[in-house]
């Protein structure tokens, strides 16, 4: 069964891609103002570019923080079987069975379950 998955980079990444970003611009500034007192108009004209892209970058993060939509959506194949709608009855079996080992549920609650999971349709 395919489904959409939205795919979005970490938090921290784009944390560290906004702190460098804000770095570039701050260094894009103090060279321009570097340029402008030296009169050079190529360099000039490249940092103006420089510093468009860097707000581009700065204005891309800040929308990847805010935004719950992701950057690219993909097309893909569901683990979950077209007849169920979780996880299959020996998944269920072990994380019962892991929950008695720890000790999160007692004997009777455990035998009951276990019993209800292999009531269901295999």
């Amino acid at each position: 069964m395919l489904q959409k998955t939205s795919v979005k980079p970490t938090r921290p990444a784009v944390l560290l891609g906004l702190i460098a970003a804000i770095a570039f611009l701050i260094f894009g500034l103090v060279f321009l103002s570097v340029l402008i007192k030296l009169g050079s108009g190529l360099g000039i004209a490249f940092m103006i570019f420089w510093i468009f892209i860097v707000l581009i970058m700065i204005g891309f993060s800040i929308h990847l923080l805010t935004s719950r939509k992701g950057v690219l959506e993909l097309d893909t194949e569901s683990q979950i079987p077209e007849g169920g709608s979780g996880p299959d009855f020996e998944a269920k079996l072990r994380k019962l069975e892991l929950l008695k080992k720890d000790g999160l549920v007692t004997d009777e609650e455990y035998r009951d379950k276990r019993a209800e999971i292999l009531k269901q349709k295999w």
